[in-house]
This record gives C-alpha cells, structure tokens and sequence, in this order.
C-alpha cells in the first residue's frame, strides 16, 4: 500500500513541542499534517516514518527558535528539507516559523536563510500564522497530474470519494443522485482537494459528459464520503469506463436493462474482472448496438437517464484526460444518503472561487 501523502511536515525542537502541537491543530483537519507526537502509531518504525512522511508531504514547517540549534533531530528534517527543495522534479517547499522570543530575533539556520519565512509576532500569533499559510501555499496541495496518472496507471484505491451535485437540489432525506438513477459518477477526492470549483467542475465534465446539468454557473455542494471495504461493497464502486457502463445495464442484480450474450458474458471474464481492460472501445460498441439503442426508451435510458452521462461525450477510459486536470471518474450505486456518513461542503458558485477542503 502507498504511502500517505502530507500537505505538511513540522520539524521542532523537543522544547517548543507545544507550538508545534498547537500549529497542527490549527492547520487540521483542513490540510494533512504530519506531527510525530499525533502521527505514529504505536510500534511504528519512527525513523523510517519520519522519513516518509517528510518525503511525502508538500512543505516541511520549521518552528524556529533558539532550541533548533541543539535539536539534533530537527536539524537533520531541516537538512533533510533542503535537500528535498534541490529537487527539480517535484520540489518541496521550506517554510521557517519564527517563534516568539522576548529576547530578540532568532539566528536562523544555515541553509534556510534564503527561505522567507513567517514570524509569529508580525502574523498576530499561531493563529495567524496558520491563515497565512492556508491561503498562501494552498494552491501546492492539489495533487499534481503526474501523479494522478500514475494513480491511474497503477490503479490506486479510492479511500474518500466527491461527488459534486447543485446546492437546490441537495436533498439530505434523498439519494446520492436524483431518483432515477441507477449509478452515479464520483470522483477521487484525494485528487480534488484543493482545486477550485471551477477546476473541479472542468476536472469531472460536469455539465458536459456527467449531470447534463443546463447551467453550471449555479450554486454548488459537495458530498465526500468514505468508501472503505464495507462502503465499497455497498456502493458497488466501478471504474467509470465502457465495460462497467455495459455490466451495469447487462447484470440482473445490478440495472437490468438487457441482457448479455454468453460470448459477452465469456469475455466480461470471471472475478475479480478487469474492467479498464483496453478493449473499451469494443464494450461501447456493445452498449450501444442497433437492437440495444432502440429497445425500451433507447439510449437515453440505460445511459443518459440511468447512469446521467452523455453518451456521446463520455469517452468511458476511466480518466479524463481533456480537461484542466487528469481526474479519474467512478460508478456508484445511487444509495440513500442515509446510507453512508457525508460530509457537506457548500462551494458557492465558479466565481466564488472556493476550493475543496
């Protein structure tokens, strides 16, 4: 399994451990904030999680103060940071806090003169410091697209999904999606977080191949939820690509809207199924035959209205790759709302320009 990603890594000095508890709490739970004292679980390896954990996250935090020059630990995490920054592929940010000293200014360590950092008096305190960093560095925590194609690519789990519906019609006593529907679309929050919701928007295609929603210049909420082994059952969580689209209609216990052929059912293969088999385009094919089109309501039944994609510019590769971001999309069961624990995140309209906790 893969290791957690941190927004950031607080390097301290053992003495000024109740700033840097305080500056964590301050930072969470918006942002994933890697301190040992709360981070390492019992019989952890705590060098080598360390280690990751700095690797790991977007910015390392030093408090600064005249205990840095005697903590060993916290000078080898400066050096560590350091040399993270040199890296060209995916540089790492330093950040230097300059803790309150009534005694004067902080001599600050050699290697992170250069770093301009945030001094507690002149922000009005850890509180204003931890704003500052919010709203200064919060653009860095979105997850950059290489990574999400290698999460693509490597098929990464889905720990917290986002599914993105307009505020007027968010109705808590309802489903996931409108009653209709069968299945709807999520994305991975994990690779969201962050982004606006103008970003977000273009991200997943809502309006365009998901939600055929009129105007997306409306108010919006976001509902983000754990998936987890039991939730992951229950939702019935698919890649969103054309071979889950056709098991979806075809399987009995699923959406039923016709059935399969046993050459189809041969090559749908047994479990655990591979449903972003690079065949897709053949599965399409299949969904969308001559007799399939024009059987009930058509199309506009088992895609449109069913599963609420635009059957014309859903691609059905699982990510998509035209918007802003490569963002990876998924099927869900239309569940009740009642059926799993949400979080509720209202988004304003695209202009508010709000990003994804």
């Amino acid at each position: 399994m893969a290791e957690d990603r941190w927004d950031f890594f607080i390097a301290y000095a053992g003495a000024d451990r109740a700033a840097a508890e305080a500056l964590h709490d301050l930072l969470s739970p918006l942002f994933r904030v890697f301190l040992d004292r709360r981070s390492l679980l019992p019989g952890d390896d705590w060098g080598h999680r360390l280690s990751a954990a700095q690797g790991r996250a977007n910015v390392t935090l030093v408090l600064v103060s005249p205990r840095t020059d005697a903590a060993h630990y916290q000078r080898e995490e400066i050096a560590r940071a350091l040399d993270l920054a040199r890296r060209e592929h995916d540089p790492h940010r330093v950040v230097p806090i300059l803790l309150d000293e009534p005694g004067g200014a902080v001599d600050l360590p050699y290697g992170l003169r250069l770093k301009h950092g945030v001094s507690v008096t002149d922000a009005g305190g850890l509180p204003g410091v931890a704003d500052r960093l919010k709203h200064a560095l919060r653009s860095r925590m979105a997850m950059p697209a290489a990574e999400i194609q290698s999460r693509h690519a490597d098929r990464a789990p889905v720990r917290r999904a986002v599914r993105l519906v307009p505020s007027t019609s968010l109705d808590h006593h309802g489903s996931l999606g409108s009653p209709d529907r069968a299945y709807v679309f999520v994305g991975d929050h994990d690779e969201q977080r962050h982004r606006t919701l103008r970003q977000v928007l273009a991200n997943l295609w809502i309006g365009d191949a998901f939600e055929q929603v009129e105007n997306s210049n409306v108010s919006w909420t976001a509902l983000t939820f754990e998936l987890g082994d039991l939730n992951r059952r229950k939702l019935d969580l698919l890649p969103a690509t054309w071979k889950a689209a056709f098991r979806i209609m075809s399987d009995p216990k699923r959406a039923a809207r016709f059935t399969a052929t046993k050459e189809e059912l041969a090559d749908l293969g047994r479990r655990p199924r591979d449903y972003r088999s690079p065949d897709q385009d053949l599965w399409y094919e299949r969904c969308v035959t001559s007799v399939r089109r024009h059987a009930g309501q058509g199309v506009e039944d088992f895609m449109t209205r069913l599963l609420g994609i635009d059957w014309l510019c859903f691609d059905g590769s699982g990510i998509t790759t035209s918007a802003e971001t490569p963002s990876r999309v998924f099927f869900v069961r239309n569940v009740p709302l009642s059926a799993i624990t949400y979080r509720v995140q209202h988004l304003g309209t695209p202009d508010d320009d709000i990003a994804l906790d």
